[in-house]
């Protein structure tokens, strides 16, 4: 595969913004690949690129949002419980979340905008190029919906190629109505991708490998994509709220219409933050600076593989999850731990660690880590929760099995793939012995919902903490607990969203003034999401 970098037309934009008189908003939706030039196929890989920081396990995105706020939240990792700022999150670091799914959008319009000008002839041979780049927009959308609340995208993204700032400003869209908008689309696109029935046009199958660095062109994996996406989108409104029934209606569709999602671990639909010498993505040190100051294990992490009393086994993936502490012992953060000796402990050097951390090998020094986008074991885990509610027909204690399985492969393969020799190389389990301590799981269970909630927070972990989050919200499980901060001024319990950037304040002034006000007046780190419990 060539060097993604070589791959992508237009970084630089015709649409010159130093003309406008409000560089601070351009800067927040503006189009950073525009050019009059530029060919779908590029466009496309510009749409990806756009969004790799949030989508590799990246520095900016670990460091910064994971494990810098949502992480918290999740207790996915480890934190101290620092009076007056243990739930705060950095204004600076949701405006990079929200600037970067912007830039991601901006290029998707200048996308749109040159496929709107082709013929009919070469708009057959670019459909895929806007179809691929679609549900990875939905996928970004998704989060954000599930970060902020309701947010602008109907009329978001289009200053780069307008140039009218005036016109420019984008009004909120409910989250509700962006929701139901994705859930259809993503059925629609899978459609059309059916229909190619993997024939493309010879000059676009020549072009897609090299342009797609999610799936390298293999449209089975896109289909996959497709429908996982919606599959979790439709999981996630089905429980309680206004698209409850579209959900349920959803997750019937796929899984009773046996529509393809993914069952193998081949399935998984991942990237891989290489040394640089095949994308141009050298993501070593940032992974490990990601994880460097958010490194210590969350004790609720930690009590879910640590079994050993009430299975008789630990979880075959802890030893390469975390390393032992300098007493041999695995230990972790709490929220139940008093704040000056989380202090003390937090100060001994290295050789007297007290909190285990996540293992080096794994992930920290791991320049070859699978970024998850959407595991196989998490499909697994939305087919059990599924068919545990009745909302579609299957085996709920099967699907948790597989789940439990394929998520003890995708961390043994990160771990062995790893060059890294500062942790643990571990030898994979048999898969009947993981197949026997899943059941025994499920078996020891008395609220089989719980403990397939509970398993797909660990699956995600401090790899995808704002998914571990959504579920958090959503249902309630797993069931964790989080100390009041009397001493803060706003965030004084674990809060419900993450409130608007200051650049919307500051630079979409009408319509976040109508956001707020639409929202009871102020913006509320406790207004739940539409789909939470």
């Amino acid at each position: 595969m060539k060097k993604i970098l070589t791959l992508i037309v237009g970084v630089a934009a015709v649409f010159s913004m130093n003309s406008c008189s409000d560089d601070d908003y351009t800067s927040k939706y503006d189009n950073p690949g525009q050019t009059s030039t530029a060919s779908c196929d590029k466009l496309m890989t510009g749409v990806f690129y756009a969004g790799k920081d949030f989508t590799f396990n990246s520095y900016w995105r670990m460091y910064t949002w994971d494990n810098g706020i949502i992480g918290r939240y999740a207790q996915t990792i480890g934190f101290t419980n620092s009076p007056g700022g243990m739930y705060s999150a950095s204004d600076s670091y949701a405006n990079d979340r929200w600037e970067n799914f912007y830039q991601i959008l901006a290029q998707y319009r200048a996308l749109q905008n040159v496929y709107a000008t082709e013929d009919a002839n070469k708009q057959e041979n670019d459909k895929i190029f806007l179809d691929l780049a679609e549900i990875f927009v939905y996928d970004h959308l998704s989060q954000l919906i599930d970060a902020f609340g309701d947010v602008p995208f109907e009329k978001a993204g289009y200053l780069g190629i307008t140039g009218d700032v005036t016109g420019s400003y984008p009004s909120y869209d409910k989250a509700t109505d962006l929701y139901t908008t994705m859930i259809q689309r993503l059925g629609a696109l899978y459609t059309e991708l059916k229909s190619l029935d993997g024939n493309l046009p010879p000059t676009t199958a020549s072009a897609l490998p090299a342009q797609d660095f999610i799936n390298k062109g293999d449209l089975n994996k896109w289909m996959l994509y497709c429908n996982n996406l919606r599959l979790r989108l439709a999981v996630r409104v089905a429980s309680q709220g206004p698209l409850a029934s579209l959900g349920k209606e959803t997750i019937a569709n796929i899984l009773d219409g046996n529509l393809p999602v993914s069952t193998t671990f081949d399935d998984n639909i991942f990237v891989v933050g290489d040394d640089g010498s095949v994308d141009d993505f050298n993501f070593a040190d940032g992974i490990r600076d990601g994880y460097k100051s958010h490194s210590r294990a969350s004790q609720a992490m930690l009590d879910v593989l640590l079994t050993e009393n009430t299975l008789g086994i630990n979880d075959y993936r802890l030893p390469i999850m975390y390393s032992k502490n300098a007493a041999g012992e695995y230990k972790g953060l709490s929220t139940h731990e008093d704040y000056g000796d989380q202090e003390t402990n937090t100060s001994f050097p290295e050789g007297k660690r007290v909190y285990s951390r996540i293992d080096s090998t794994t992930v920290i020094y791991n320049q070859y880590l699978r970024h998850p986008i959407i595991s196989t074991a998490e499909v697994d885990f939305l087919r059990a929760e599924a068919y545990q509610n009745g909302w579609a027909n299957g085996n709920a204690k099967q699907a948790f099995i597989n789940g439990v399985v394929n998520s003890t492969k995708y961390y043994f393969d990160c771990n062995a793939a790893s060059p890294s020799s500062y942790g643990f190389k571990g030898t994979e389990p048999a898969e009947s012995d993981v197949i026997a301590y899943a059941e025994a799981m499920w078996e020891h269970a008395s609220n089989k919902l719980e403990v397939i909630i509970q398993q797909k927070w660990l699956n995600f972990g401090f790899l995808q903490a704002s998914l571990a989050w959504d579920d958090v919200r959503r249902t309630g499980y797993p069931a964790l607990y989080f100390p009041t901060d009397p001493t803060a001024q706003i965030f004084v319990e674990v809060p419900s969203r993450v409130r608007y950037p200051s650049s919307e304040r500051n630079n979409n002034v009408a319509n976040y003034n109508a956001q707020i006000q639409a929202m009871g007046g102020t913006d509320d780190p406790y207004i739940k999401p539409f789909w939470a419990k």
